[in-house]
């Protein structure tokens, strides 16, 4: 299967969080408090991602208070906080969505994210991942995780779905 047939059965995006939505780095108040630098570029990408059908998701193994705000703010309800083993959640996803593997792009950075990118039928990873995950992922992002990453990748997608030019027209008129 080429990759606009795969992109072309994508209804869903998952991401992991730190080292995609975000840089990876860990920020924390004195009083303990974590803190989470987000990229308005990736944001904007989601809610394109959005107009074309596309419903996002994420899964990661760390939960904070700034990114359940983020999350609500771009109206992401597949979000599923504090897993480390992403697979048995993902397969609950697959189940109470009704969908394939096959019809589900995932970006992930980092060791953690190596089965869902072998399972998945659109994988996708950051520029500063391991080769590991370069090697199986069907497009690295020219950004770095944190730094627009997201926003690429969903422009790649739409692209190859032949929705770009009608979703981003809506900014020209």
């Amino acid at each position: 299967m080429d990759v606009k047939e795969r992109a072309s059965r994508i209804s869903l995006f998952l991401l992991d969080v730190d080292g995609v939505l975000t840089d990876g780095r860990l920020y924390y108040t004195s009083q303990g408090e974590e803190i989470k630098v987000f990229n308005v570029r990736d944001g904007l990408g989601i809610k394109l991602a959005q107009m074309a059908g596309i419903k996002i998701g994420v899964i990661s193994g760390r939960n904070s208070k700034a990114l359940l705000n983020r999350l609500e703010e771009l109206g992401i309800n597949e979000v599923h906080l504090g897993f480390n083993h992403k697979m048995p959640v993902f397969e609950n996803i697959l189940k109470s969505l009704s969908i394939s593997h096959e019809e589900v792009a995932f970006m992930g950075d980092d060791y953690v994210d190596l089965p869902l990118l072998k399972r998945v039928g659109f994988p996708l990873t950051v520029a500063d991942a391991p080769k590991e995950l370069k090697e199986i992922a069907l497009y690295v992002t020219r950004a770095r995780g944190g730094e627009g990453a997201v926003r690429e990748a969903i422009e790649l997608l739409l692209k190859l779905r032949n929705q770009w030019d009608e979703i981003i027209g809506q900014y020209y008129a």
